[in-house]
């Protein structure tokens, strides 16, 4: 038994007919469909049809070979659309229909195209595509010889689509069932609609286009097809399991082994931050590489003091690295939990009244008291180190400086290190190495009222360390760049604009009420109620003294408008100022705290728009995040936000409370501009890819390791 499995309307029937009219081999099928019986010796056939995800099949067993016929999502959601319209329930909305096929809620449609075709792939021996069946349906099918010992084919039966479409074929035109032969032929004419590629061009409407994509454009670029709709190989360094798949010949390893360290330290951290964030993506897309036995990459991680391979920590990356500093290293989880009770402690015990007072007069003795607390804790471990070589009867100093020796030797047998964070330059200050750093913003420079004065010295030293090493610098947005080349003497050709990206997988708009009322009621937030949200950590340089004064005075003006704010984010520092200046306007403000990262692309969804309107930003990515929802944006017009956002939303002057308020006016009661903007919002979003920057991040590592000469 081979399982012969595709997305609907993806050609298994097809393939089922060319089984038996060039092989002679019937088939049989398995599905869950309560109005169409199945045989019920169907296990017993050579082939059983499917569109089942792998974990829903009888009988289970993983080791039963399987075949996967996959075609261009959009053609498969237009042919299923009609397909509903035409024959499951007949006179349905095409629009609707594939509006809600493309969005798949809660796993309908056969887990929905992406999951379907991305749970089949990693399950299928053999990977067809429809288009590659068109073109040539016999040497498709003879791939399949190598499951099983398939006759010699009769070409001369090969059955033309066409034939197919207006005859009364094996399977599709129910030429089994006690039916009239008229109605076999009209079941088969609506049954084979066209039988060609690219005919989502004619009708997908363009904002359906660009919600596919959002949801599944990943998935499509792994198997070849474009945005535009040309068909391409896929990826053989990043994709080489579907192009074994797929039958294409797997490269020879490359003869160039590129050795590539990056600094990981952030990883470990409690943040949640874009940093964080950054390198977390950056990671999950050269997973794929670092797996590749043939891809000519060596990609470690530098996590406190120990050197990992990427592929060592997959399940940590993919969990979004979740987990304590090392899998032997439970030491530093007990200092991150220590530290997090050691701020506990210090807030409930220093009197609010004073906390208020130093807020107010901008003094920032409590973070430094906590900086200086941590700084103990970390040098304690060195200390205790020292500590036990000396009863060992070694010296200390001895072994650190043959531990750092030997770790600068290691060092310098990489190509390249990246540093995703500036801050992080110090275990490596004698590496003799090519080295790249992230830049993601310079707010040390341009706000240093909302830094701590260590946190502005690092980062200075930090980009001293950069300039002295002759680094390259990846800046996150032409902003960044325009910036670095402004405020520091580097050479444009030392600076490459690579962009951050939103993770698709979660921030998609989400369709579902019942869940985003779940959510809404989870947050404190009433259900029917028009808002505007805010999400970001509260601080200062976010600038929600100003939404919030906006927000107030446009309710003042407007009594009758029902509009409330969500300020969502857990709070940074000098956050006292947020207080509402008026009593009686309280419960217009929801201030929820901390939200967990699977509700935010509900309260994205359901926002009627997001206000993100920062003094400045070196990317943004909260704003592309809400825009991958089709929710338009209020920004900050200045710095990376204009580029981020393009059309997507309305621009404010941050300082200028009247302007956010007319722009939140505007927002509010012009819906047909919110349409339209949303409409923009997500048509910009997908000119953002983590896939995209990672493969141009991989160019910037391969052009600075093989252009430059190590600096001296």
């Amino acid at each position: 038994m081979i399982w012969l499995a595709s997305f609907p309307r993806s050609g298994n029937t097809f393939v089922r007919n060319i089984l038996f009219e060039v092989y002679g081999i019937e088939s049989s099928t398995f599905h869950y469909q309560v109005d169409y019986t199945i045989d019920h010796d169907y296990d017993k056939f050579v082939f059983v049809k499917t569109h089942e995800l792998p974990d829903l099949l009888v009988p289970a067993d993983k080791s039963i070979p399987a075949v996967y016929i996959v075609r261009d999502g959009r053609d498969a959601m237009v042919s299923m659309a009609h397909h509903r319209k035409d024959i499951i329930v007949p006179g349905s909305d095409f629009y609707q229909n594939l509006k809600e096929a493309i969005i798949a809620d809660k796993g309908s449609f056969f887990g929905g195209w992406s999951e379907n075709v991305s749970q089949w792939i990693k399950r299928a021996d053999i990977v067809i595509r429809y288009e590659d069946l068109l073109a040539d349906p016999i040497a498709c099918v003879e791939r399949i010889r190598h499951l099983h010992n398939l006759p010699e084919p009769d070409r001369d039966k090969l059955p033309t689509f066409e034939k197919l479409k207006f005859g009364i074929p094996k399977y599709g035109a129910k030429r089994d069932i006690n039916i009239s032969e008229s109605e076999k032929r009209d079941q088969a004419n609506r049954f084979f609609r066209k039988g060609k590629k690219g005919t989502w061009k004619e009708e997908m409407p363009d904002e359906l286009h660009d919600l596919f994509w959002s949801y599944h454009g990943e998935t499509m670029i792994k198997l070849g097809y474009s945005f535009e709709g040309e068909m391409n190989s896929p990826d053989p360094d990043f994709d080489y399991n579907i192009s074994s798949k797929l039958g294409i010949t797997k490269p020879k390893k490359a003869q160039r082994n590129y050795k590539v360290l990056i600094e990981s330290n952030k990883l470990v951290s409690t943040d949640n931050d874009g940093v964080k964030r950054y390198q977390v993506e950056l990671l999950k897309g050269l997973l794929p590489l670092a797996e590749n036995e043939n891809s000519g990459w060596q990609i470690d991680l530098f996590i406190h003091g120990e050197i990992h391979p990427l592929a060592d920590l997959k399940a940590n990356i993919l969990s979004d690295f979740n987990m304590p500093a090392s899998s032997d290293d439970p030491d530093s989880a007990r200092k991150r939990t220590l530290f997090e009770t050691l701020e506990k402690l210090l807030v409930s015990i220093v009197p609010r009244g004073f906390v208020s007072f130093l807020d107010r007069h901008n003094i920032t003795i409590f973070h430094r008291a906590y900086e200086f607390i941590k700084r103990i804790l970390f040098f304690s471990g060195s200390l205790l180190l020292q500590l036990k070589n000396l009863l060992r009867g070694r010296s200390a100093s001895d072994t650190q400086e043959n531990t750092k020796a030997d770790m600068v030797q290691r060092f310098n047998e990489y190509d390249l290190i990246h540093l995703p964070l500036k801050h992080h330059y110090t275990p490596f200050v004698n590496a003799e190495t090519h080295f790249i750093s992230t830049i993601h913003d310079l707010t040390h420079l341009y706000f240093p009222q909302f830094h701590t004065k260590i946190n502005i010295s690092n980062s200075e030293k930090g980009m001293r360390f950069l300039l002295d090493k002759n680094a390259h610098l990846i800046a996150v947005s032409e902003s960044t760049k325009n910036d670095l080349l402004k405020d520091y003497d580097i050479t444009d050709d030392k600076i490459h604009t690579i962009h951050e990206a939103a993770d698709k997988r979660k921030f998609n708009f989400k369709i579902n009420q019942d869940d985003a009322d779940r959510v809404k009621t989870k947050y404190g937030i009433d259900i029917g109620t028009p808002y505007f949200i805010c999400l970001s950590t509260i601080e200062p340089r976010k600038n929600l003294t100003n939404t919030l004064r906006a927000f107030l005075k446009l309710v003042r003006e407007n009594p009758e408008i029902r509009l409330k704010l969500v300020i969502a984010g857990k709070k940074g520092w000098h956050t006292n100022k947020l207080q509402l200046e008026e009593d009686w306007i309280a419960n217009r403000v929801i201030f929820t705290g901390f939200v967990d990262d699977r509700d935010i692309p509900f309260l994205y969804s359901n926002a009627v728009a997001m206000s993100y309107i920062s003094f400045y930003e070196g990317f943004g990515l909260p704003l592309l995040e809400a825009m991958s929802c089709g929710t338009p944006v209020l920004f900050g017009n200045n710095s990376s936000m204009i580029e981020v956002v393009g059309d997507g939303g309305l621009p404010c002057d941050p300082n200028e409370i009247n302007d956010i308020k007319n722009k939140m006016h505007q927002m509010y009661y012009d819906a047909q501009l919110r349409k339209t903007l949303s409409i923009k919002a997500l048509k910009q979003s997908n000119k953002f890819s983590w896939r995209k920057s990672v493969m141009e991040t991989l160019d910037v590592y391969m052009k600075v390791i093989d252009n430059q000469s190590i600096p001296k």
